[in-house]
């Protein structure tokens, strides 16, 4: 199954083959995401996995609305999508909300949202190895998106890259 990166900007996605769609966004400083994606289906037999993962840091906010359509003709399609958004501040503010629209029988169709706060327990054991604050949340925050980057391997699109530049701290 190829994977494919997913500019969050895109309103409608159509969905014709096999693949693995990923978005990343990693809010900085007030930045704001708001995105509204439908994942379009109308082939038959397709497979699609859809990955979305946000960070969120200081003033920033996610406001991830995705929808899977699963239209008429689209027998045997397995489609799922993911949303998940790690606040890294007290001071971020994020909502997901994934939703369904199936017209088709015989399909799979699923969909997951997480939005919560860095673990403070994990965060305090790698303190307590000796990390300041700002490395351990780099650390936590770069297992967080781990998955989202392991289907890519070595090739990371530019779009990706500019995203991950934003772990980076002043």
């Amino acid at each position: 199954m190829k994977t494919q990166w997913l500019d969050l900007s895109d309103n409608k996605i159509d969905i014709s083959e096999n693949a693995q769609y990923v978005g990343l966004f990693i809010g900085r400083e007030g930045e704001k995401l708001e995105s509204s994606l439908s994942f379009i289906h109308n082939t038959p037999e397709v497979v699609s996995n859809i990955l979305i993962k946000a960070i969120l840091f200081e003033n920033s906010y996610a406001d991830i609305l995705g929808n899977l359509v699963i239209g008429t003709g689209a027998r045997n399609v397995d489609a799922y999508l993911k949303i998940d958004i790690l606040l890294m501040s007290n001071k971020a503010r994020a909502r997901a909300i994934p939703g369904l629209e199936i017209t088709e029988d015989d399909v799979k169709g699923g969909h997951g949202a997480t939005v919560g706060p860095v673990d403070e327990t994990q965060l305090f054991y790698l303190q307590s190895k000796g990390l300041n604050k700002k490395s351990a949340e780099r650390i936590l925050a770069e297992g967080f998106i781990k998955s989202a980057l392991e289907p890519f391997g070595n090739e990371i699109p530019e779009e990706l890259e500019k995203q991950l530049s934003k772990l980076n701290y002043h």
